[in-house]
């Protein structure tokens, strides 16, 4: 069920952005969101060989489609297993992928700017890089899923530290997923087969961890994608248990959000051109489950309090508001 007391949360639904189609406007295998000045927001999309959709669509928070970019493969500026997108002060969008073993940077327009990366397990290589952000140094972290670490480089991709390895004691990892820098430079990781969240200080020494295994308040089925917004509170994409948990700075739970969504304007204009789509959701027994996240994957919070929930699924951006 849904959240459905949203004063009482502290999180007021908005609006859904997007429909589930390969073409144009629409998303498909949506799996992080970055996002830009003036309500500008970007989708990466993860695509397959044979739907090779492995794009950036470029939008607004009023739902303006402007562009896309991107294209699967191996080549410069290619992808072929997206994993996390971030944009920095510059504009410049960073994107991590799992298959190529690399980071590729663009300008806001798609255009590519710089790449690197090298697959390995020695310092400074990468195998299945995931989850990406930058610290306070403007310096790049990076989740290095495959090698169960994490390490920083510096934005042109020179290592400078790293910490983890395998196993699941205190600061280490099993195939950590996404990392998230809190308003002091303490560092959160998702750990996602250990069902914790990790955090550490600027530096990545272990201060404290939270989370065990189940579907309980508090509890994981493979947690992904993290933020924290300006007050410290800890967003937590809880992937298999469908839902995004939010904590304090020091893992105590605080409520959670499992989906709200109606149709959006894409959506109401794609049912307006198709009228037998609107009959089929009128004999639909019940369309309540279309409300509620499927497999949500990558997070974002801004700076007025605007949540965005990448619904995997779903093909499409549930948006919240928190109350400030």
């Amino acid at each position: 069920m849904s959240v459905t007391n949203l004063s009482d949360s502290g999180y007021h639904y908005s609006h859904t952005l997007g429909i589930d189609l390969y073409d144009g406007r629409g998303f498909r295998d949506p799996v992080d969101v970055a996002l830009g000045p003036d309500g500008t927001v970007y989708v990466l999309q993860r695509g397959t060989p044979f739907h090779q959709n492995t794009l950036i669509k470029k939008c607004t928070i009023d739902e303006e489609f402007l562009e896309e970019f991107g294209a699967y493969g191996t080549g410069p500026g290619q992808w072929v297993w997206p994993a996390c997108l971030i944009m920095d002060a510059e504009q410049r969008l960073y994107v991590s992928d799992e298959w190529n073993n690399r980071i590729s940077i663009f300008d806001s327009q798609g255009y590519l700017l710089d790449e690197w990366g090298r697959a390995g397990c020695d310092a400074g290589q990468l195998f299945r890089p995931c989850g990406i952000a930058l610290d306070h140094e403007m310096n790049l972290l990076v989740v290095d899923a495959g090698n169960h670490r994490v390490q920083r480089f510096t934005a042109s991709g020179e290592f400078i530290s790293g910490w983890g390895g395998p196993g699941s004691e205190e600061g280490r990892f099993n195939m950590p997923w996404g990392v998230a820098v809190g308003p002091e430079g303490e560092i959160y990781v998702s750990d996602w087969r250990n069902d914790r969240v990790q955090k550490f200080t600027s530096q990545g020494e272990f201060l404290l961890q939270w989370g065990t295994s189940g579907s309980d308040d508090g509890q994981f089925n493979r947690p992904a994608g993290l933020a924290v917004d300006a007050d410290g509170g800890v967003y937590v994409v809880d992937w298999h248990n469908n839902r995004v948990q939010i904590f304090d700075p020091a893992g105590n739970f605080r409520t959670k959000l499992l989906g709200n969504a109606t149709v959006s304007t894409w959506g109401e204009e794609q049912l307006a051109n198709f009228p037998e789509m609107v009959e089929e959701r009128r004999v639909a027994k019940d369309l309540n489950l279309e409300k509620l996240f499927s497999n949500p994957r990558g997070i974002k919070v801004d700076d007025q309090g605007r949540v965005f929930v990448v619904d995997c699924a779903r093909g499409r951006i549930q948006i919240y508001r928190k109350e400030l």
